[in-house]
This record gives structure tokens, sequence and C-alpha cells, in this order.
């Protein structure tokens, strides 16, 4: 899969949701997510523009847990942070960490977050409260193909102007970068 993303600070967060709702995105779960980034002496995942994670979500909305391990490929774009992402639930996190520390991999800064998705058709948004860095809005979709980026990401742009945004708002620096260099 590859997810079509943008990301962009929020200053005015009951706005952007106001928006989103004007918009016909209907919301949805609230999330915990604590997230552990990877790299090693072998692999410089930053170096590469990639990413491999292990997030333990907290499901607010509905009580519940889960633990997934992600691969994030380099960006395939300069406008947006549209990547190739393959990611596999991990019934026990701890043990997934531990197989990763042991095979020579280091953990990175932490990035924990605060969740509230939205919804509309295969369009997803998140608002997110980023401990350290403030609220940020991510529009994304999921496209199969890389033919089907363009028209992905002219969707996403469309939902951008409705909410009074611009492309130019947009980061592509992930929170991880953010965190480590106080970008935000």
């Amino acid at each position: 899969m590859i997810e079509v993303e943008i990301k962009l600070p929020v200053h005015r967060r009951a706005a952007i949701e106001k928006g989103l709702r004007s918009l016909h995105f209907e919301p949805g779960d609230l999330i915990r997510e604590s997230d552990i980034y990877f790299t090693s002496d072998f692999h410089d995942f930053m170096g590469s523009d990639e990413a491999l994670r292990l997030r333990d979500s907290e499901n607010l909305s509905r009580a519940a847990a889960s633990s997934f391990l992600t691969y994030k490929g380099p960006k395939l774009d300069t406008v947006s942070s549209t990547r190739q992402e393959l990611e596999t639930a991990v019934s026990d996190s701890g043990v997934c960490r531990d197989i990763l520390l042991s095979l020579g991999y280091r953990e990175l800064s932490p990035v924990r977050k605060l969740r509230q998705y939205y919804h509309r058709g295969p369009l997803t948004a998140c608002v997110d409260q980023v401990e350290g860095l403030g609220s940020f809005l991510e529009l994304e979709l999921l496209v199969e193909t890389e033919e089907d980026r363009p028209e992905a990401l002219k969707k996403i742009e469309a939902i951008l102007h409705d909410l009074d945004c611009r492309m130019e708002d947009t980061t592509r620096y992930s929170y991880l970068y953010m965190l480590q260099t106080r970008h935000g």
C-alpha cells in the first residue's frame, strides 16, 4: 500500500475540527499512541528517509489496546509525506522490542500523541496533539499503485483548500524529526 499523506501544524484546533465536520467527516476513535522508532549501525533509517516503528495504541473510545510494527519507505515526492507503508499487528510489543534490540537496533526518541480520527469514505483525517510539539492535522488516503497517487493528492489538496489551508502550510518532517530538532 502507498499512504498519500500531508501534515500541517494547527493553531486553531477547534476550527479545524469544526471544518472537518462541515465537510462531512465523521468523528472516529480517540487513540493514545506511543511510538518507538529504531535505527542501527547497519541500516540508518533516518539517513535513508525510511522508518522502522513499533506503535502501542490505546483506543480510549473502545477501551482496547493493540500494537503494530511498521516499515515506512522513502518519501515518493517532494510535496507530501507519501510513501510505501508495510504494517503488521504484533501480539506483544515488549517481546518485539526485545527482538529488535537483540538484533542490533537502537531506540530513538519516543513519540507520544493523542489522535482524534475523522473519516469520510476512503479519506482519513487525524487531529493530533503531539507531546512536545503541539497540534497537527494529517490527511491521508491509501492507494494501491503509484499511478493512483496524483489523483489522491489532488483530493487531499481540495480538502486542505476547503479548510482554508494551503499546501505551503504543510510540513514533510516526521514528528520524530521535529522532536529531535525541535521544529514545530
